[in-house]
């Protein structure tokens, strides 16, 4: 069952994510469907859809470090199991 998970970052900037972006590097993290990340009212949001929980829980493993080589602040996460997925190229 596909995942999204929604991280609502306060007091990080696009500059960390960047950061965190070029150290991740360009491609595709197997098992990933769709990502998104902007600014919402000061609040770094990213927005990520995975085929299942255990492609998230193993790409977690490379984003942890790069996370904490970039300061980035502890994120509040929300997650759910995606009913629909529609609109994605």
């Amino acid at each position: 069952m596909a995942v999204c998970r929604m991280y609502d970052v306060a007091g990080a900037t696009l500059e960390q994510y960047d950061e965190v972006d070029s150290k991740l590097g360009p491609e595709k993290p197997d098992g990933a469907l769709f990502h998104l990340a902007g600014m919402l009212e000061g609040r770094l949001q990213v927005i990520e859809v995975w085929e299942s929980s255990e492609h998230l829980e193993a790409y977690e493993k490379q984003l942890g470090p790069a996370l904490e080589d970039a300061n980035v602040p502890d994120p509040l996460v929300s997650e759910f199991e995606v009913h629909k997925m529609d609109w994605v190229k």
